[in-house]
């Protein structure tokens, strides 16, 4: 028996702080992939319920989920732009706002609203130095006549997103690029409607940039990349039970590729959780000394628990010589819920 764990507690904690930072700024959180882990839907209604309505979403299936479990007045809208028409027809069918990020995007939604004769609600995004999907800056005039021109589209914001939040120097420029593209729009006298860029890394690390809102993904999970932010709790644990116990006698190799030869008898035991399942993964690696992670958390009724040997793709083994234990008992392990899979999630 083995699952990822969400302390409901522990989330409601997060958000208060992340309401605390985003300082009257509106809140829109983010529910891409699969809620960065901790569970679609569950985390849905825990925000619903703590008071936050609006949703991002970087997929047409999970805005089709939220609506078919009973998300029918909340905002949604997507953070990924497509010229797909037949997904474009079924964003429009689900009333969502829709990620505007190419001129071709643009005339592919309004040329489907058109003939629906509707006014679909977008966001524009503007590439300030990701390079995945928006308007590059220079693009004003395209971005301009979308308000002038296209009239099935109501344009109600605008945002970017930070390539790093974590580089001071890269997301400053990147802050003043995406504010230049808005002056200009503004002195063509267009209105921008509501403009955001911050992410919950630049939400913890910066006093500046909040606008109108404020876009909550990682901070959720009590997370952000490198250290960890004051006012934030690491949220998620795999509980899994030890599978197998054995007593080995002085000299046996344990492990695989990086194996460990026992310099005394040892008490081993076996989970049947790995690396698959997210053991030993860690957004905190440096990346050009990937071996240096923080330390692995395994407990075992309080006591901290040493893996032996590598963590292989789907078993830990780990040295319980001077632990009472038996096959059966329930052992935790923190992990970041971002890069769990195969394991079913319990909210407590």
């Amino acid at each position: 028996m083995k699952h990822l764990v969400i302390d409901r507690r522990l989330v409601r904690s997060n958000i208060r702080a992340i309401k605390e930072r985003a300082d009257g700024a509106a809140i829109y959180a983010d529910l891409s992939a699969n809620a960065f882990g901790m569970g679609f839907l569950e985390m849905a209604k825990l925000l619903r319920n703590e008071g936050i309505h609006t949703y991002a979403v970087g997929d047409s299936r999970d805005a089709e989920r939220l609506r078919d479990a009973g998300f029918t007045d909340e905002k949604i809208m997507t953070l990924r732009s497509t010229a797909d028409p037949e997904e474009l027809e079924k964003l429009l069918e689900l009333g969502v706002i829709i990620c505007v990020g190419s001129y071709d995007a643009a005339v592919a939604i309004n040329g489907i609203a058109e003939g629906r004769k509707t006014v679909v609600e977008v966001q524009i995004k503007v590439d300030t130095g990701l390079g995945r999907y928006g308007f590059l800056p220079e693009e004003t005039d395209k971005m301009a006549s979308i308000f002038k021109y296209m009239q099935n589209l109501a344009v109600v914001g605008m945002f970017t997103t930070y390539a790093d939040a974590s580089n001071k120097k890269r997301t400053r420029a990147q802050y003043e690029l995406f504010n230049d593209v808005l002056d200009k729009l503004t002195d063509m006298g267009l209105e921008t409607g509501i403009v955001h860029a911050v992410d919950s890394g630049a939400l913890f690390r910066y006093d500046y940039g909040r606008m109108d809102a404020v876009r909550a993904d990682t901070a959720l999970s009590g997370r952000i990349s490198g250290k960890n932010a004051p006012g934030l709790t690491p949220v998620g644990h795999i509980e899994a039970s030890i599978e197998e116990i054995a007593w080995y006698k002085k000299g046996h190799r344990i492990g695989a590729e990086r194996s460990v030869t026992l310099r005394k008898p040892t008490k081993i035991a076996v989970l049947s959780v790995g690396t698959y399942h997210g053991v030993g993964a860690d957004r905190s690696v440096i990346p050009f000394f990937p071996w240096k992670k923080r330390p692995i958390s395994i407990r075992f009724k309080g006591q901290r628990l040493r893996p032996i040997g590598d963590i292989g793709l789907l078993h830990t083994i780990i040295d319980v010589t001077s632990i009472d234990c038996a096959v059966g008992d329930r052992v935790t392990i923190d992990v970041d819920p971002i890069y769990v899979k195969g394991l079913p999630v319990t909210y407590i």
